[in-house]
């Protein structure tokens, strides 16, 4: 499956990736969300690396990622996604019923790296990170939940290990004790940014299918 283009202009491009692609370069690894940008804006892209990253999905998860095509809009998004500026939703189909059916989750993640994943902690180390969301409940069956979740932080994994973490894995995230499916069912639905240059408020959203 190839990645959708959902927004686009002489500054930035905003796109829908597709599950089991990674965002960056990578020359011993699959075809990566930047390599189709590459291709896709050609001489648009006027940094010398590349599209520029300013955040990233893990492999396993689809949905909206946007990507610089010049310095100075890539330096402006990194600071504003650094301040926790963007507002961020995605949606997550996950084993069981949580209850209560919205919620604020606050953990301690470690970053194991040999096992590449992080650990939910029960208080705060040297080398922990408090990682912070919120859900509500969309639709419920009897033995799964689709939950829409807003990061407050962004951590390694954390919307996976932190609803693993209170007994509600995501179907097909076996890494992190979820069901097996075809694949992981977490999608980032909705991303709102103000546009570095012209200061309007980017409201993006995509239907995770699911």
């Amino acid at each position: 499956m190839q990645p959708e283009t959902l927004f686009e202009d002489s500054d930035l491009i905003i796109l829908n990736k597709p599950a089991g692609m990674p965002v960056e370069f990578n020359p011993f690894g699959d075809a990566s969300l930047q390599d189709f940008v590459a291709d896709h804006c050609g001489n648009s892209i006027r940094i010398r690396t590349g599209p520029g990253v300013v955040h990233r999905l893990d492999k396993v998860t689809s949905g909206i990622v946007v990507m610089a095509k010049k310095p100075s809009i890539l330096k402006q998004l990194n600071a504003d996604f650094a301040q926790g500026l963007p507002l961020k939703t995605y949606h997550a189909l996950v084993s069981g019923k949580p209850e209560p059916q919205s919620a604020t989750l606050t953990h301690e993640l470690e970053k194991d790296s040999l096992a590449r994943k992080a650990r939910a902690a029960k208080r705060k180390t040297k080398t922990s990170k408090t990682a912070v969301l919120s859900y509500e409940t969309e639709t419920v069956t009897s033995t799964q939940t689709l939950l829409r979740v807003h990061l407050k932080t962004g951590r390694y994994h954390q919307i996976r290990a932190q609803l693993s973490a209170v007994g509600h894995p995501v179907i097909g995230d076996t890494h992190y004790g979820g069901p097996a499916a075809a694949r992981v069912m977490l999608h980032c639905s909705r991303l709102v940014f103000t546009h570095p240059k012209t200061g309007q408020e980017t409201d993006t959203r995509c239907e995770a299918g699911f």
